[in-house]
């Protein structure tokens, strides 16, 4: 019997705008809950329609006065340090908040508050490996390109690693040089809030000028006003496919440059080669990882029809084995769904699978909690075909096949784009196998969350978004190229 976790007292929404703190004044319909009970823990502020229009005419005027613009590298490189050290500091205080956030056992979210501070000093490093100009071999006349930002930027972040997401997006904005209105998820706003006292301590600690950065809560129409306002020229948005459709589609009037990464029902090919054991492992891990909620996570797996029943066996043995528990408990693999209505959608999902001819198998016990908790899920017997939309969650469809034609056929839809995998022992068989799905990043037996190896790149196909993010992605999104120079009077024309 373990003891009931020691709650803190809800961290306090706050905006910061303009160089001032400011409490929202607006609620929205739904409460932020502790997902572990369900008790309500606060309401969801928004930030009003004219204080976003303050951040935004800050944001603008900042940037046309180009302080921050023509910052010199070394300053951008101070800031980012402190920036870095500042969240070392406080991470604890960071994975508490996003534990509770999105339901994600306490151990796992300080793991990945662990990568904040390396994840802003990957920002810094990719800004001085840009530069502020190239300069070209002209002949001995003077040609450059400068490197310099689009302008102000919004950042909308997800709630499913909302931490991160948001850092990472933050930090290569501000590397760019650009003005930054972020915006949090309005179901996990706890963690970002952090983040914004650290940075705003910073700035005021290095006399920067306040609107460098900037802070605003809510939803959908905060969302929409900032992504349709004509002075935001860059936005990066994580998140469903319906929010980044609405993002896109304001931003078009304006040509606003924009990021999408949207997700995707993440096939994985199973070879006939397989080792079954060492594939389920991996593959449970996978699925648990982040509570199931994470974009790349594996959701439809394909698999020779003779090793089927094996496969269905060994993930439900490793399953079983799994703790499902209070997010805040040390021996917790699998937390509750962050809340309530993404758990009544994901169940929505599985539901339609059964009305195809699924079975859902159950595999860990839950804990005696009134939370929005879920067991692991393994839905088998529907039809490949009719897997085709993102779970999100502790759960996978399984279907046989009858060779790797099918499954590559199978693998390949309109909502595949963002990751996939391959398991096969024969590593160049599969190998060649992982080149023939289209999307951004196809592991070959692991479902790990970090990147493959240094200077990865990856691209969001499909319907997974727009763009994509890799090592110098980041920070040249927020970034456009002028060339200026001396002209050359030899040109023909």
């Amino acid at each position: 019997m373990t003891s009931t976790p020691l709650l803190r007292t809800p961290l306090a929404q706050t905006d910061f705008i303009d160089g001032r703190w400011r409490t929202p004044t607006a609620q929205l319909p739904a409460t932020l809950a502790d997902p572990n009970t369900g008790e309500p823990r606060q309401p969801q502020s928004a930030t009003d329609a004219a204080e976003v229009e303050r951040a935004l005419r800050a944001a603008a005027d900042l940037h046309t006065a180009q302080t921050w613009a023509v910052t010199p590298l070394e300053v951008r490189v101070q800031l980012l340090d402190a920036l870095a050290d500042g969240l070392a500091e406080r991470a604890d205080d960071l994975a508490y908040e996003d534990a509770m956030a999105t339901g994600n056992p306490l151990r796992v979210a300080t793991q990945m508050t662990s990568y904040l501070p390396p994840r802003v000093r990957s920002a810094r490093d990719q800004m001085l490996a840009i530069g502020a100009q190239t300069v070209l071999p002209a002949g001995g006349r003077d040609v450059r390109i400068l490197h310099r930002p689009l302008g102000p930027a919004a950042v909308l972040a997800p709630w499913n690693a909302p931490t991160f997401v948001a850092v990472a997006k933050l930090a290569s904005a501000l590397a760019a040089g650009c003005p930054v209105i972020l915006k949090p998820s309005e179901w996990a706003p706890a963690g970002c809030q952090l983040v914004a006292e650290v940075l705003v301590s910073v700035i005021d600690s290095m006399g920067l000028p306040p609107s460098v950065f900037q802070l605003v809560h809510g939803g959908a129409a905060v969302g929409a006003q900032l992504a349709s306002d004509p002075r935001i020229r860059a936005i990066s948005f994580t998140g469903g496919g319906a929010g980044g459709r609405a993002v896109a589609s304001a931003a078009a009037p304006h040509l606003t440059a924009v990021q999408l990464e949207l997700g995707g029902h993440n096939p994985a090919i199973v070879l006939a080669d397989v080792d079954i054991a060492a594939t389920a492992a991996a593959l449970a891990a996978g699925m648990t990882k982040l509570n199931g909620q994470w974009c790349e996570a594996p959701g439809k797996i394909l698999v020779p029809a003779h090793l089927h029943d094996d496969l269905v066996d060994a993930l439900t043995a490793e399953l079983t084995g799994l703790t499902v528990g209070h997010c805040l408990d040390e021996g917790t693999d699998v937390g509750p769904i962050a809340y309530s209505a993404h758990r009544e959608r994901l169940r929505h999902n599985i539901t339609d699978l059964l009305g195809h001819g699924g079975r859902a198998i159950e595999t860990a016990a839950l804990p005696d909690l009134p939370g929005w908790f879920m067991s692991p899920i393994l839905v088998v017997g529907a039809p490949a075909q009719a897997s085709t939309e993102e779970l999100f969650g502790p759960a996978v469809s399984i279907h046989p096949v009858g060779s790797v034609d099918e499954a590559v056929a199978a693998a390949n839809g309109p909502q595949t784009g963002l990751a996939g995998f391959v398991f096969g022992t024969d590593l160049d068989a599969a190998m060649a196998t992982a080149a023939r799905i289209a999307a951004g990043e196809i592991r070959v037996n692991g479902c790990n969350l970090a990147d493959l190896a240094d200077g990865s790149e990856q691209t969001f196909w499909n319907s997974a978004g727009v763009g994509g993010h890799g090592p110098t992605d980041m920070v040249r999104f927020f970034q456009g190229r002028r060339t200026i120079g001396v002209d050359d009077p030899n040109l023909p024309i």
